[in-house]
């Protein structure tokens, strides 16, 4: 086989494919985000003692939002968009009260649930969610942390491979096709001018003193 060196560009491709492969599993965890019911609990508890007015007044009075944003909830920063299953009538200017505030004077429906106990299930859960993704960012850290230490302990490939096999599924495919290149050595022709016979008899007779 070919003799492969790690190389800087090499050794980034790696770590390249490496990051990619840890990649699915940060997926999951941030897909296993608060599910879109969230919304309308936090939307019904922050109106509970207004909903009756809010829906008798004009329309007109309101805009409609398809969503709510939450930038905050606590001392947690998660800025989690939860969609409607219809719109819903939201404040022309949203109110700053003791549950919630306005996040951004641009943007009505992005708000920031403040410290209160009617938020803890919501607060549990947001926790959580963020602790999944951290945790398979960690583990995806630390994957190409250490594939990086192998690629970096070594200067060519097939020690690397000896010493952990699995770094065969991130090699790129055409290094792989390098790597499996039979070379064969150039063997050279030296032409002896020796009787080779004649000086096997002289090496023989020297023993007996001829």
């Amino acid at each position: 086989m070919a003799t492969v060196r790690f190389s800087q560009e090499l050794r980034e491709q790696i770590s390249k494919i490496a990051k990619e492969k840890m990649a699915p599993a940060l997926t999951r965890a941030k897909e296993s985000r608060p599910d879109n019911q969230w919304g309308q609990s936090i939307y019904d508890t922050l109106f509970l003692e207004v909903r009756p007015y809010i829906d008798r007044l004009p329309a007109h009075w309101f805009c409609m939002t398809k969503d709510v944003t939450i930038e905050q909830v606590g001392d947690i920063n998660c800025g989690l968009e939860f969609k409607f299953a219809t719109p819903m009538r939201w404040p022309q200017q949203f109110p700053d009260t003791a549950l919630a505030k306005q996040a951004n004077m641009y943007y009505n429906s992005r708000i920031v649930l403040k410290h209160d106990p009617a938020w803890s299930d919501f607060h549990a859960e947001v926790v959580a969610y963020r602790d999944r993704v951290k945790a398979a960012v960690d583990r995806q850290n630390e994957f190409v942390e250490m594939v990086n230490t192998v690629t970096k302990t070594y200067s060519t490939l097939a020690p690397a491979l000896k010493a952990w096999p699995a770094l065969w599924e991130l090699v790129p495919d055409n290094v792989k096709d390098k790597h499996r290149q039979i070379v064969t050595k150039e063997k050279r022709e030296v032409e002896l001018n020796v009787d080779l016979n004649k000086l096997t008899a002289m090496s023989a007779a020297a023993k007996f003193g001829v």
